[in-house]
């Protein structure tokens, strides 16, 4: 009977020994699904900062993109309006020296008319 006792205490000791651990284990699993839980929120609020970071980059470069493209069609129609200037220009200073060429012409037979 002595010996029955003996083997009970020490089976309770066994068990209360694993009810000790198995607490320890749960505890330390519970601070660990803690942690991941901690450590997963603070990886989702990085992400989120670094998109917003991304989508303000995002807007100023395409806004940059925008301005600089305004500006490149604003040249390019001025340099069409500047070469329809020349072209009426360069058309103009011809009609201008065919006129002074019959006036010069025009002159020189009046002069000779004049002499005779």
């Amino acid at each position: 009977m002595r010996r029955l006792e003996m083997e009970k205490e020490e089976l309770q000791r066994g068990l209360d020994e694993a009810e000790a651990a198995l607490e320890a284990e749960e505890s330390k699993s519970l601070r660990c699904q803690i942690e991941v839980t901690q450590i997963r929120a603070e990886i989702e609020k990085r992400i989120a900062e670094k998109e917003e970071e991304f989508e303000n980059s995002r807007k100023v470069h395409q806004q940059t993109i925008d301005s600089i493209q305004a500006t490149l069609e604003s040249e390019s129609k001025a340099k069409s309006e500047l070469f329809r200037v020349k072209k009426k220009l360069e058309a103009d200073i011809n009609e201008l020296e065919i006129a002074l060429d019959h006036a010069n012409r025009a002159n020189e037979d009046a002069q000779k008319n004049i002499r005779f």
